[in-house]
Protein backbone atom coordinates (compact mmCIF):
# COMPACT_ATOMS: atom_id res chain seq x y z
CA UNK A 1 0.00 0.00 0.00
CA UNK A 2 1.33 3.18 -1.12
CA UNK A 3 1.81 6.14 1.48
CA UNK A 4 0.30 9.19 0.00
CA UNK A 5 1.18 12.76 1.30
CA UNK A 6 -2.07 14.77 0.61
CA UNK A 7 -0.75 18.29 -1.12
CA UNK A 8 -1.25 21.25 1.37
CA UNK A 9 -3.42 23.67 -0.28
CA UNK A 10 -4.45 26.73 0.25
CA UNK A 11 -8.31 26.06 -0.63
CA UNK A 12 -8.01 23.23 2.31
CA UNK A 13 -7.32 25.91 5.01
CA UNK A 14 -10.24 29.21 5.74
CA UNK A 15 -8.44 31.95 6.44
CA UNK A 16 -10.89 35.00 6.58
CA UNK A 17 -9.85 38.46 6.12
CA UNK A 18 -11.46 41.99 6.14
CA UNK A 19 -10.79 42.18 2.47
CA UNK A 20 -12.81 38.98 1.73
CA UNK A 21 -15.60 40.27 3.58
CA UNK A 22 -15.81 43.36 2.01
CA UNK A 23 -15.59 42.16 -1.46
CA UNK A 24 -18.30 39.57 -0.38
CA UNK A 25 -20.58 42.82 0.33
CA UNK A 26 -19.79 44.35 -2.50
CA UNK A 27 -20.71 41.47 -4.95
CA UNK A 28 -23.90 40.88 -3.11
CA UNK A 29 -24.71 44.51 -2.87
CA UNK A 30 -24.65 45.05 -6.81
CA UNK A 31 -27.10 41.70 -6.60
CA UNK A 32 -24.20 39.59 -8.23
CA UNK A 33 -24.10 35.89 -7.78
CA UNK A 34 -21.08 34.34 -7.71
CA UNK A 35 -21.70 32.81 -11.19
CA UNK A 36 -22.54 36.33 -12.51
CA UNK A 37 -19.24 37.99 -10.96
CA UNK A 38 -16.97 34.79 -12.14
CA UNK A 39 -19.01 35.59 -15.60
CA UNK A 40 -17.95 39.51 -15.34
CA UNK A 41 -14.11 38.47 -14.82
CA UNK A 42 -13.51 35.36 -16.48
CA UNK A 43 -13.47 33.23 -13.38
CA UNK A 44 -15.44 30.57 -12.54
CA UNK A 45 -17.52 30.83 -9.53
CA UNK A 46 -15.54 28.52 -7.26
CA UNK A 47 -12.74 31.05 -7.53
CA UNK A 48 -15.17 33.44 -6.27
CA UNK A 49 -16.17 31.57 -3.58
CA UNK A 50 -12.74 31.19 -2.85
CA UNK A 51 -11.40 34.21 -2.71
CA UNK A 52 -14.76 35.78 -0.51
CA UNK A 53 -14.66 32.37 1.82
CA UNK A 54 -10.71 32.66 2.71
CA UNK A 55 -10.09 29.88 0.62
CA UNK A 56 -7.84 31.91 -1.83
CA UNK A 57 -5.49 34.36 -1.35
CA UNK A 58 -6.46 38.21 -2.64
CA UNK A 59 -3.84 39.27 -4.82
CA UNK A 60 -4.04 43.27 -5.81
CA UNK A 61 -4.68 42.80 -9.57
CA UNK A 62 -7.42 40.50 -9.00
CA UNK A 63 -8.93 42.85 -6.11
CA UNK A 64 -8.91 45.90 -8.58
CA UNK A 65 -10.50 43.54 -11.22
CA UNK A 66 -13.40 42.63 -8.46
CA UNK A 67 -13.83 46.55 -7.24
CA UNK A 68 -14.08 47.54 -10.88
CA UNK A 69 -16.91 44.84 -11.84
CA UNK A 70 -18.66 45.57 -8.58
CA UNK A 71 -18.78 49.25 -9.35
CA UNK A 72 -16.61 50.43 -5.78
CA UNK A 73 -13.17 52.59 -6.08
CA UNK A 74 -10.65 51.67 -4.16
CA UNK A 75 -10.98 54.28 -1.70
CA UNK A 76 -14.07 53.08 -0.46
CA UNK A 77 -12.71 49.38 -0.44
CA UNK A 78 -10.17 50.88 2.20
CA UNK A 79 -12.75 52.85 4.34
CA UNK A 80 -14.68 49.65 4.70
CA UNK A 81 -11.38 47.81 5.84
CA UNK A 82 -10.68 50.26 8.02
CA UNK A 83 -13.63 50.20 9.38
CA UNK A 84 -15.00 54.30 8.45
CA UNK A 85 -17.81 52.97 6.12
CA UNK A 86 -19.69 50.24 8.72
CA UNK A 87 -20.71 47.29 6.91
CA UNK A 88 -24.62 46.22 7.29
CA UNK A 89 -23.66 42.37 7.21
CA UNK A 90 -23.61 42.61 11.21
CA UNK A 91 -26.92 44.74 11.64
CA UNK A 92 -28.37 42.24 8.99
CA UNK A 93 -27.00 39.09 10.87
CA UNK A 94 -28.25 40.89 14.42
CA UNK A 95 -31.50 41.61 12.80
CA UNK A 96 -32.12 38.01 11.42
CA UNK A 97 -31.55 36.57 15.01
CA UNK A 98 -34.31 38.97 16.73
CA UNK A 99 -36.70 38.04 13.79
CA UNK A 100 -36.24 34.47 14.25
CA UNK A 101 -37.20 34.82 18.36
CA UNK A 102 -40.38 36.85 17.25
CA UNK A 103 -43.71 35.03 17.03
CA UNK A 104 -45.73 34.46 14.25
CA UNK A 105 -48.45 37.95 15.23
CA UNK A 106 -45.09 40.28 15.43
CA UNK A 107 -43.43 38.55 12.88
CA UNK A 108 -46.45 40.02 10.68
CA UNK A 109 -46.39 43.50 12.37
CA UNK A 110 -42.44 43.32 11.12
CA UNK A 111 -42.88 42.66 7.89
CA UNK A 112 -45.95 44.83 7.37
CA UNK A 113 -43.22 47.49 9.08
CA UNK A 114 -40.22 46.80 6.26
CA UNK A 115 -43.14 46.49 3.42
CA UNK A 116 -43.98 50.62 3.73
CA UNK A 117 -39.87 51.43 3.32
Amino acid sequence: MKNEKKKKRRCNQKVMTKEALVLKFMRESRHLSMRRAGALLNLSDSTISHLENGRADLHPKITMKLLEAYGYSYDQFLNMINGKNELPQSIRRECIEILKRLDEEKLKTVKTILQSF
